[in-house]
């Protein structure tokens, strides 16, 4: 649960920076295209990440065991590689924005 958790949290904290800043994360100039690159993008990190995830753990490479998951697994991973997958490079997008429109 602990991961799920600190998951969260760091998706919180990259909404909440979005709409500090008011940061526009795709350079499109319609909102349409925006909007469609706002799921698109995403979805090419988590279809990535499900390939290489699963070929790791289908080779014995790594493995998620512990009491800090929730127990759901979808395929070989568990929920929270998945959600680890959408949330982190957003994480990242929005904390390297917000910094540069503070330094």
């Amino acid at each position: 649960m602990e991961y799920l958790i600190i998951l969260l949290g760091l998706l919180c904290i990259s909404l909440a920076l979005e709409k500090k800043f008011h940061m526009k994360l795709y350079k499109s100039k319609r909102e349409r295209e925006r909007e469609r690159e706002r799921v698109i993008i995403p979805l090419i990190f988590l279809v990535i990440a499900i390939i290489w995830d699963s070929f790791t753990i289908w080779r014995g490479h790594w493995s998620f065991e512990g009491s800090g998951l929730v127990g759901i697994k979808i395929g070989l991973m568990p929920l929270e590689e998945y959600l680890f997958a959408l949330i982190i490079p957003y994480f990242i997008l929005t904390s390297y924005n917000a910094l540069k429109k503070e330094i």
